[in-house]
């Protein structure tokens, strides 16, 4: 004979799912369907895809250009922006949208977190390898002279990578702030015993 009845069974497992989804359960999880509201899905995919646009242009303009101290020099050499630092930004601008849309589809809040922190990993890029480039000077090799001094000036490239690394910061942040606002508050379930 058994000493466990099947209704207390049937109670203790409705109960606890009932518990389970109000401390953030299976209906609450990380991943659930539908745990991010539809607008704030959509503010995530549009600014993730226009972070990343910026970051595909960014790439393939230039980060520098090099003027000689002559007066009226032209323009000696330009550094390219994707080559300066081995086009490390392709791989998270396309990445970004794929996360963005795992925000949308499956409210994935893990997805928004690392939106944000490939923000941060661009922002390092521009500021701690691109900046101090754009704005070297020394002397360089020119031709028909041994070296003149010369000076670089940031361009366009250095502008349009962190703006989107600073895009995808704030999608990231923005995306948690809505989500964690548009959450109703939990209900917990109250079981009578019996």
């Amino acid at each position: 004979m058994s000493a466990f009845r099947p209704e207390a069974d049937t109670e203790y497992s409705r109960a606890r799912a009932a518990s389970d989804e109000s401390a953030g359960g299976p209906g609450r999880r990380f991943g659930a369907p539908g745990a991010v509201p539809a607008t704030t899905a959509m503010t995530v995919v549009g600014g993730a895809v226009l972070g990343s646009v910026l970051l595909l242009m960014a790439e393939f303009t230039p980060l520098a250009h090099i003027h000689s101290s002559a007066r009226g020099s032209p323009v000696v050499n330009t550094i390219m922006t994707g080559s300066h630092h081995a086009y490390a930004l392709i791989p998270v601008a396309l990445l970004a949208p794929g996360l963005a849309m795992s925000v949308r589809w499956t409210g994935n809040r893990l997805a928004l977190v690392s939106i944000g922190a490939l923000g941060l990993v661009v922002l390092g890029i521009a500021l701690l390898g691109d900046l101090p480039a754009a704005h070297a000077s020394g002397l360089i090799g020119h031709a028909g002279a041994a070296y003149v001094s010369a000076a670089a000036h940031p361009s366009v490239g250095l502008y349009l990578e962190t703006l989107g690394a600073v895009g995808l910061l704030l999608t990231g942040a923005a995306g948690l702030l809505l989500a964690a606002g548009g959450q109703s508050e939990p209900q917990t379930a109250i079981s009578s015993p019996g």
